[in-house]
């Protein structure tokens, strides 16, 4: 793939739905980097809950006019996360700007671009972490004749 001359600025941004118990934040504020290079950014997760928690990233690029020349090449948001409990991992994306860019008279003069996630329980997940603990079973009922005097 042909690097141009030109370079973007990509910001990171990071979310998290209202009810999932996860810290999600982006590793790195900004890159400066040329269109049509390969990049890595990185993101990181963590699982504040004492419970496992699944979730999946949806992804939004920003201006739109960007979207179809972002590229993701790996991406934790191509799968589910499922995180253990406290358990904290880096989110990895790696990603390049197609150099198409530059021959869209509606995106070619773009200088910034937005990545922006939102990681979101899967219904499994919050299934899993609402159903109440499995109730211990009885103990050995009381023989009637050891409880009279």
């Amino acid at each position: 793939m042909k690097v141009a001359g030109k370079s973007v600025t990509i910001r990171f941004d990071a979310n998290v739905a209202r009810d999932m118990p996860w810290q999600f934040k982006p590793m790195q504020v900004k890159q400066e980097v040329r269109i049509g290079q390969r990049q890595m950014a990185r993101y990181e997760a963590q699982n504040l809950s004492d419970q496992t928690v699944t979730g999946t990233a949806i992804f939004n690029v920003s201006p739109e006019q960007a979207g179809k020349y972002f590229n993701k090449i790996q991406c934790f948001c191509f799968t589910e996360q499922t995180l253990q409990p406290g358990q904290k991992i880096p989110m990895p994306v790696i990603y390049y700007v197609d150099p198409a860019i530059l021959d869209d008279p509606a995106a070619k003069d773009i200088a910034e671009i937005t990545l922006s996630y939102t990681f979101n329980e899967t219904h499994e997940s919050v299934a899993a972490r609402q159903r109440k603990p499995v109730s211990q079973p009885m103990e050995k009922p009381l023989d009637p004749a050891q409880t009279r005097r």
